[in-house]
């Protein structure tokens, strides 16, 4: 039986899944990860139950999956377009209720630890149901830097406490790289440890969309604007280098970054295929971040056959390959180098072009959504 073959017989056989999530719809790595995943169930006639938070409360179907969402009530913000609920949300468990007189669910997934994680973490409880976990945020991290200097070991310390605490009862915790698997391990984890990683749309992004005839070397950064992405490092990397930057995003860093980095264009977050012709148009990614979990963005522009520079952090470190198809580098000095190499050596940029992109037409949504299922299966045999 071919490789196919096994994989469409799981599939078939796949558990029945509740995901619980705080966010789904906003603009944010896990969010554009938990759709991928719906959209994918869907495609491949898997049954998914998606609980969340949107700007209404309602069920849309789409095919096999069910989105279930709930608008806020008494909440505080506590990150960008993401609020915990300060109080008690009955109409959740009444949607829980009802959905177990129509299905038998086998598994619980608990996507993130906010109000929705935590309803969610209750109810499996309740039910007696098998839980898995996924890790897409270093929250405690982010809580770190987001505080006073004096305060961010203690809020770390604390951010890692509740974190351990959440995932307790899950089977097993998946993290998109074998280096945040790591990261949890080190910072106290003591379920099963695992790896779901991530896929891309190789239709969507690709350096075909190029419209650019000129040969200069433009740069570009997409993503939050946001201290825990260290995107103050972008003036260090190119101020004086005479390199055209665009930074596609938005964030409370925009204001300083607009006084501080030269001649850069800000354009705000983009989508879809204005986003994939900008990639196309861009020839250098620049990500310095040292606290992403994955960076889906780096994996959009290999796609788009542009070759990232990446700190040396857990995340795109653990899938890009450093001298052929992305640069892993330590500190905004050899980032900065990484640059001036690239725009120096036309030959040395077209061929990591192409590594980029080959790289990327290997990685598809559909063998991450198998792998995530096969984890769901385990957890529901054990």
């Amino acid at each position: 039986m071919g490789k196919r073959s096994r994989a469409k017989m799981n599939m078939d056989a796949a558990p029945r899944v509740a995901l619980f999530t705080d966010t789904f719809f906003e603009i944010n790595g896990a969010a554009h990860t938990l759709r991928k995943v719906a959209e994918t169930m869907q495609d491949m006639s898997i049954p998914l139950d998606v609980y969340t938070y949107g700007e209404n409360e309602g069920v849309e179907e789409r095919g096999s999956v069910r989105i279930f969402s709930f608008d806020h009530r008494f909440s505080r913000s506590y990150y960008e377009r993401l609020r915990f609920e300060l109080l008690p949300d009955f109409r959740i468990g009444d949607r829980w209720r009802k959905a177990l007189t129509e299905v038998r669910y086998s598994v619980v997934h608990l996507a993130t630890p906010g109000s929705m994680g935590l309803i969610g973490r209750n109810l499996a409880a309740r039910a007696k149901l098998p839980m898995l976990g996924t890790y897409h945020t270093h929250l405690a991290e982010y809580g770190a830097l987001r505080s006073a200097a004096p305060m961010r070991r203690v809020m770390r310390n604390i951010g890692w406490e509740f974190l351990r605490w959440f995932y307790t009862p899950c089977d097993q915790v998946l993290s998109p790289t074998d280096g945040v698997a790591k990261d949890l391990k080190v910072n106290g984890f003591k379920n099963k440890l695992g790896v779901f990683t991530r896929g891309i749309d190789v239709q969507l992004f690709s350096g075909n969309k190029r419209l650019r005839k000129d040969h200069q070397v433009v740069c570009s950064y997409v993503g939050r604007l946001a201290p825990e992405k260290n995107v103050r490092q972008l003036p260090e990397i190119l101020n004086g280098l005479s390199v055209p930057i665009w930074v596609i995003g938005d964030g409370p860093e925009r204001p300083w970054l607009e006084q501080e980095l030269t001649g850069a264009k800000f354009t705000g977050y983009l989508h879809g295929e204005e986003l994939a012709q900008t990639y196309a148009d861009s020839d250098v990614l620049l990500f310095p971040s040292v606290t992403d979990t994955f960076g889906n963005v780096v994996l959009e522009a290999m796609a788009s056959g542009v070759v990232p520079i990446v700190a040396n952090g857990p995340g795109p470190r653990d899938f890009v390959n450093h001298d052929e198809n992305a640069f892993v580098c330590d500190g905004p000095r050899a980032m900065r180098e990484a640059v001036r190499k690239l725009v120096d050596s036309p030959d040395l940029r077209l061929r990591m072009k192409r590594n980029a992109r080959e790289f990327a037409e290997r990685r598809d949504w559909r063998g991450a959504v198998e792998q995530l299922v096969s984890h769901y299966q385990s957890a529901v045999g054990r």
